[in-house]
């Protein structure tokens, strides 16, 4: 069916309601950011937000609620994918209160109960979907369980390309490791900074770039970070990066050999599943849909949480076995294109609006 692309359809025409109504970039937005394109190519969209993602222009949520408003043209109702709490709440406020013709699809992560509110909200929902089993295990009634994916072209592809002989502090470097995300005890940050002050002094040909936000509210975590590092004498070989854009991701990770997720929580977490496509060996710990992304020994090292110790112990493996680190990223890559590619998890989605839509009013 022919459309207009870049969330600028007609009223009349708009079938599927994506939204990222938070003021600042989070792995939610990430994930919601990411299958906007190719669902814009399927559907008649319309993206509510405060920021356009590509060629998907953003619309306020009252320009929303004025498009919602009417009946679409082909389907019995719009569906209105949302994935957070005022999400949910205003969704339920447009389907219930105003009667909007539109019907709500949830996306949980959480792998622990969700407190009261939000199971309240959830139970309105008309079809859920969890990204892992784990996820999965803490709802109920749930329509599909769907993992996130990452555009594996995207990354393999831009990772790839030659930045203008642009060099960067740790090119001159053999081995390079990384953490990416925010800079804060959630991330593991520390514990990241903790197996760095074990294993680089013993390897002077490895650097580690720590690429992620510090807000005001953990500028003193991170100052102790970089007093941890100073006192192993490693502090030099340590890059600090602030927030990388998403079009700058796959070159970042291009550059790395290593890329540790050491989070003491993560709903499901992307830096993985990135990381092993852009061609870097993983490790993990035991949280989010992890265990799921990493086959231990095979396509990287999964660790305990709040384990340092066993991240270190990772960590001098690969840096003494090249053979192994490249098994590793290979098949880490691999694994990637098997199970987590972003057409898997269009295609899911899809899945369950289709069923939504099939079953009417």
């Amino acid at each position: 069916m022919p459309k207009r692309t870049g969330g600028n359809s007609a009223a009349g025409s708009c079938e599927l309601v994506l939204s990222d109504l938070h003021h600042r970039i989070t792995g939610v937005s990430a994930s919601i950011r990411s299958v906007l394109p190719e669902l814009d190519k399927r559907y008649h969209l319309l993206f509510l937000a405060s920021r356009s993602e590509g060629n998907v222009v953003a619309r306020s949520l009252w320009e929303g609620f004025r498009v919602m408003a009417r009946p679409p043209a082909r389907r019995p109702f719009r569906i209105w994918h949302v994935r957070r709490n005022n999400e949910m709440f205003w969704g339920i406020l447009a389907r219930d209160v105003l009667r909007m013709p539109v019907k709500l699809v949830f996306t949980s992560a959480a792998i622990r109960r969700h407190s009261w509110y939000p199971r309240q909200l959830i139970a309105r929902m008309d079809s859920v979907i969890a990204t892992s089993d784990r996820a999965a295990d803490c709802l109920t009634d749930i329509a599909a369980v769907v993992p996130h994916g990452v555009d594996i072209e995207r990354f393999e592809l831009n990772g790839t390309a030659i930045e203008n002989g642009q060099a960067h502090p740790w090119s001159s470097y053999t081995r390079r490791l990384g953490i990416i995300g925010r800079v804060r005890p959630e991330k593991g940050t520390d514990l990241f900074v903790d197996a760095l002050c074990a294993t680089l002094p013993n390897h002077p040909d490895a650097c580690a770039v720590i690429a992620g936000k510090v807000t005001s509210q953990y500028q003193g975590f991170a100052r102790q970070l970089r007093e941890k590092l100073a006192a192993a004498g490693v502090l030099e070989r340590v890059f600090f990066l602030d927030e990388v854009s998403s079009d700058q991701m796959p070159l970042l990770y291009s550059q790395l050999d290593i890329v540790c997720a050491p989070a003491r929580y993560e709903g499901f977490g992307l830096v993985p599943i990135e990381a092993m496509v852009s061609g870097t060996a993983i490790i993990a710990s035991r949280t989010g849909a992890y265990e799921a992304m990493v086959d231990e020994a095979e396509s990287g090292f999964l660790v305990d949480l709040e384990s340092s110790p066993q991240i270190a112990e990772a960590i001098e493996r690969l840096l003494t076995s090249p053979e192994l680190l490249n098994r590793l990223k290979q098949a880490g890559r691999q694994k990637v294109r098997d199970q987590f590619s972003l057409n898997n998890e269009v295609a899911g989605i899809s899945r369950v609006y289709e069923t939504l839509w099939d079953q009417g009013t």
